[in-house]
């Protein structure tokens, strides 16, 4: 059996039960690199790879689950931006035979909703800014078309060393859409979620722009950004986005 876990992002206090229950159990874990001080903790064989060796990971992780029970581990949820479906997708295109099981994690934009305060009470969606493997003609379709659907949008991977344009360009075109429409859109940022080190900052796209060579140097791969809608505010400090029940029972009382 193969299983494919999320193990929730930041410190271990952020793992489901059910996925700490199985790690226990397993007979070995197979994880990137920068996770394995996390799961050795459980005592069990860990294989590890580093980044760019998704696919090795999985193929290995499949065959040793012929013969054994095997955690494969990514953070946050598993199906979301995860191994999860790269692993459906490699045992069916080489036959492997694998009975595979996935197991839900806490994903980082519950955890930095949390954070901020309520910004994804409605609607959202979200949109990785990472054009490794997706074009980034297509990401900035998702994000015109997220826009215009009036979304709350929850931008992962929006900034590295090597990879900057996708987020300029992301910014820039928040900013233009924004002045057709004489809307300052909220923008929520937490880094490093659920680390001793998280912290997190509420700002509007005019001012991130504004103070863009700041916001470079504080935005990074552990970061996550939440794009409010028209109706996003802040509350005591907090972002929040309503879900329409103040307006419809209080307002018109």
């Amino acid at each position: 059996m193969l299983y494919v876990i999320g193990t929730g992002p930041g410190n271990n206090q952020y793992i489901t039960k059910e996925a700490d229950e199985v790690l226990k159990s397993v007979d070995s874990i197979v994880c990137y690199l920068g996770y394995k001080e996390f799961v050795e903790s459980y005592g069990k064989p860990v294989h590890s790879t580093g980044m760019t060796k998704e696919i090795d990971r999985v193929k290995f992780a499949l065959e040793k689950s012929k013969s054994e029970n095997v955690a494969l581990v990514s953070s946050g949820d598993a199906t979301i931006y995860g191994m999860a479906s790269l692993a459906y997708e490699l045992n069916r295109e080489y036959d492997y035979g694998v009975e595979i099981k996935t197991v839900a994690g806490l994903s980082s934009a519950n955890m930095c909703s949390s954070i901020l305060g309520a910004p994804l009470n409605h609607d959202f969606v979200t949109i990785s800014l990472s054009d490794l493997l997706t074009p980034f003609e297509i990401i900035m379709k998702r994000i015109l078309c997220a826009l215009e659907g009036d979304f709350v949008i929850s931008l992962y991977n929006p900034l590295s060393t090597k990879r900057k344009d996708p987020f300029l360009q992301t910014m820039d075109f928040i900013k233009s859409y924004s002045q057709d429409r004489d809307v300052n859109y909220i923008i929520g940022i937490v880094k490093n979620a659920g680390r001793d080190t998280e912290e997190f900052r509420i700002t509007t796209i005019n001012e991130l722009l504004d103070n863009l060579e700041e916001y470079m140097e504080y935005i990074d791969m552990k970061t996550t950004l939440i794009i409010g809608n028209t109706n996003t505010k802040v509350i005591d400090g907090k972002m929040i986005t309503p879900r329409g029940y103040f307006k419809k029972y209080i307002d018109n009382e």
